[in-house]
């Protein structure tokens, strides 16, 4: 034995007993001949590589036993085939010689009724199988539901609006003209001229409501108004910069101030 003997004793003793018991005396010592034989070749493939380490090249060994009868080639079988014995056997031996063991390694074991020798072992390096990536289900798209706007406080036209436009302006007047008379912009949500006392408060390009595709958000903008434009949610007031495009996000149930009017985001 070349390396760790006392483990190899060990793999030995094992083995015997188990075919003594299964075969008798006599075919014991002739497959533990043949069982030190194979594992004191595998042993001789051991390489040293850097820092002392130890590793067999391999990671497939195709062990073939042979003879022209057949009760001999069922004997080798299970003697060596059955519950992967001599795979293991070989596993054992390795490591108790040190050495590390390939990713993947395995033994197969198989008989012949024609061989140059009664055991010949064929080595090769076999690539791992890919492992299968599990399929990757699509989460389900959440269901959209549009924004909807309700006038709470001043008079406005519509009372309520289902905003099924990518901007939605609010103001007071329904156009606003340049100094040319050309419509330079529309309100969608028309706070009355000379209606409520918080009508007044509302500019005529007071804000828009932006719905952004990517995230499915709308936010509010105020358009440079002069009494301002503010959400009001869980008890807080959230002042929207004069101008600034970024605006805010709604959520629903926030009640949106234009000055003194004001209006409910729903959805």
């Amino acid at each position: 034995m070349s390396f760790f003997s006392e483990v190899e004793k060990t793999i030995e003793r094992t083995f015997r007993k188990w075919t003594e018991r299964a075969f008798g005396p006599a075919e014991s010592d002739e497959l533990l001949l043949v069982h030190r034989a194979i594992l004191e070749e595998i042993e001789g493939k051991i390489q040293t590589v850097q820092r002392g380490r130890h590793v067999l090249p391999y990671n497939y060994l195709r062990v073939r036993l042979s003879s022209p009868e057949a009760a001999r080639r069922a004997l080798f079988q299970t003697a060596f085939g059955q519950d992967r014995r001599l795979e293991n056997d070989i596993r054992d031996s390795l490591k108790g010689a040190g050495c590390e063991l390939p990713g993947g390694f395995s033994v197969d074991v198989e008989t012949a009724e024609e061989g140059a020798k009664v055991f010949e072992i064929e080595y090769a390096i076999r690539e791992a199988p890919p492992v299968e990536q599990p399929a990757i289900v699509p989460a389900p798209k959440p269901i959209f539901t549009p924004g909807r706007l309700v006038v709470v406080r001043g008079k406005a036209v519509p009372e309520s609006c289902t905003m099924e436009k990518p901007r939605i302006n609010i103001g007071r007047m329904q156009e606003l003209t340049d100094s040319e008379q050309r419509v330079v912009r529309r309100n969608d949500v028309v706070f009355e001229e000379g209606g409520e006392a918080a009508n007044a408060t509302v500019s005529r390009a007071h804000a828009h409501i932006r719905f952004e595709c990517a995230s499915g958000e709308y936010r509010i903008c105020d358009d440079e108004s002069e009494y301002g434009t503010r959400v009001f949610r869980d008890g807080k007031s959230i002042e929207i910069p004069a101008g600034n495009r970024r605006g805010e996000r709604l959520r629903a149930g926030d009640e949106i101030y234009l000055g003194r009017a004001c209006l409910r985001f729903e959805q």
